[in-house]
């Protein structure tokens, strides 16, 4: 599986990481507690990822489908109640 991409918020200087650029200049997005500026930074996950990104997204998305479910559930019983009254 060839992965996907992601756009994160990180520090400068990284080796290996691919920074949006903008006129030539790195695109900065705010500054860590240290008061480090950090940029936006865009990588590629594959299933290997080290840093547990591949985990988080898998489990993010599973929630994600839990509370989509869930919502649907309560229109659909919501819409069944109501349907008797006019």
């Amino acid at each position: 599986m060839p992965g996907f991409s992601e756009v994160v918020c990180g520090p400068g200087g990284a080796s290996g990481v691919t920074y949006a650029q903008i006129g030539g200049q790195q695109v900065s997005c705010g500054v860590d507690s240290a008061g480090h500026t950090l940029f936006v930074q865009v990588r590629t996950i594959d299933d290997q990822a080290a840093d547990g990104s591949t985990t988080g997204l898998a489990v993010g998305g599973a929630m994600l489908l839990v509370m989509a479910t869930a919502w649907v559930v309560r229109v659909l019983r919501a819409f069944i109640d109501s349907s008797g009254e006019a």
